[in-house]
């Protein structure tokens, strides 16, 4: 291999590195923890659990085993982030789930 190449290679594998080093901070509109619960690294562990008499609780969560046999009231909740437009994710930056736009 000549001197030319072993320094493409090099180069390359810098990039590579300095690529996969850089977090990838992503941006939302609104963020609220209201109606979550756990802690996350990826989107994936972060899931949305309707609990009670239906249509009222939310949990976005981590744990979705602690949610399961809760019951609660049937009341309505008309201000809960599902109603709004917000989704289940792992807020990377708290590492927690949490509800975002």
């Amino acid at each position: 291999m000549n001197k030319f190449a072993i320094a493409m290679v090099l180069i390359s594998l810098i990039f590579l590195a300095v690529a996969c080093s850089t977090s990838k901070e992503t941006s939302y509109s609104a963020v609220t923890f209201e109606w979550s619960d756990g802690a996350c690294t990826y989107d994936s562990e972060c899931t949305p659990i309707e609990f009670g008499c239906g249509g009222g609780h939310i949990e976005c969560t981590s744990n979705p085993a602690k949610w399961k046999e809760m019951m609660s009231t049937c009341e309505i909740v008309e201000n809960h982030p599902s109603k709004q437009e917000f989704r289940c994710v792992c807020v990377e930056k708290e590492k927690k789930c949490g509800w975002v736009k």
